[in-house]
């Protein structure tokens, strides 16, 4: 058994805790290095701060919550069990002490208890997270995260591609496939700096996003750098995609039009249904004929005619006047 002389022990908000852990621990990162692997805690018993990240994300929380004071590296197994619990506003305990046995004098603690769950703490370095945050960001917006959010879910693209302009700013979808699969603008409350367009992975964004609240500044440096998420108790840096979508600008009309087009085609083509084509002066016309008999596609090129001069009859003179038809 530890020695409970050197076991400290401290009470939560438990329903608090749990929240809190639930905002973060999605971004820990699955088969990479253990310090990825962890939810990173800092504490001074008053002020806790959460740090979770994959490599190409990082979330961080800062919440007004007891904990016992120093820095843990948490695994992820046992932090999932008690984030997924809810304990009704009651108050938990908070244990963190040496191990049953010393095995190394510089490995203590190596326990972390909250409630009932017992949390393994990693022995590995976390990254120095504050260096990896650029020094500026050039490019400031403020905006409704929800609405947002209701794009990226609408859409289920792989790669959101986001131009943010002082015109406002649109969000470009790129299916898996790598279409175009939708073009929508976004509510902007402020707009500072230049313009720029970044391409996320769309889920990446998504769930930053979530974690925000009801508001939230997004940040960006540039292409190759990270952008920041920023609410008042959280922050979530999101690494961007090289290249970016197709910027087509079709509407959702615009779009079932030509698969009908498409549709219709083929069908033609298949012999399936009768149809004239009109190709000619830029534009396309495609006339289905349903009474015909013949499966033949006819192509035909028009061509422009000069109007013809015919008299007509002024009715206050009764005289002959030219106009053209």
């Amino acid at each position: 058994m530890p020695d409970t002389a050197k076991v400290a022990k401290i009470s939560v908000d438990g329903d608090k805790l749990a929240e809190s852990l639930r905002r973060v621990i999605p971004f820990v990162a699955e088969g990479s290095p253990v310090p990825l692997t962890g939810v990173y805690a800092e504490s001074d018993s008053s002020m806790l701060q959460l740090t979770a990240t994959d490599g190409f994300r990082m979330a961080h929380l800062t919440v007004a919550l007891a904990f016992p004071a120093g820095n843990w590296l948490l695994d992820p197994k046992g932090v999932k069990d008690f984030a997924q619990r809810h304990y009704n506003g009651a108050a938990v305990a908070i244990e963190v002490g040496p191990p049953a046995v010393e095995i190394r004098p510089e490995i203590t603690p190596t326990y972390l208890k909250m409630g009932d769950v017992e949390v393994q703490l990693l022995t590995e370095e976390f990254p120095d997270y504050p260096s990896i945050v650029p020094d500026e960001f050039p490019t400031e917006v403020i905006i409704d995260p929800k609405a947002w959010i209701k794009v990226l879910r609408a859409r289920k693209a792989e790669i959101a591609g986001v131009v943010f302009s002082s015109k406002g700013c649109k969000v470009y979808s790129q299916s898996f496939e790598g279409e175009t699969i939708g073009c929508d603008s976004l509510p902007v409350q402020v707009f500072t700096g230049p313009d720029v367009k970044v391409a996320y992975k769309a889920e990446h964004l998504r769930r930053g996003l979530t974690s925000c609240g009801a508001t939230c500044t997004f940040q960006v440096s540039s292409t190759k750098s990270p952008s920041l998420l920023e609410a008042e108790d959280y922050w979530h840096l999101l690494m961007p995609k090289e290249g970016f979508p197709r910027e087509q600008s079709l509407g959702q009309n615009e779009r079932e039009a030509l698969q009908l087009m498409e549709d219709s085609i083929k069908a033609v083509k298949a012999g399936e249904v009768v149809g004239r084509v009109l190709i000619g002066t830029g534009k396309f016309y495609l006339e289905l004929l349903p009474d015909g008999v013949a499966t033949e596609v006819l192509v035909q090129e028009p061509t422009l005619v000069e109007a013809v001069k015919t008299p007509v009859i002024d009715d206050k003179t009764a005289e002959p006047k030219e106009a053209s038809n």
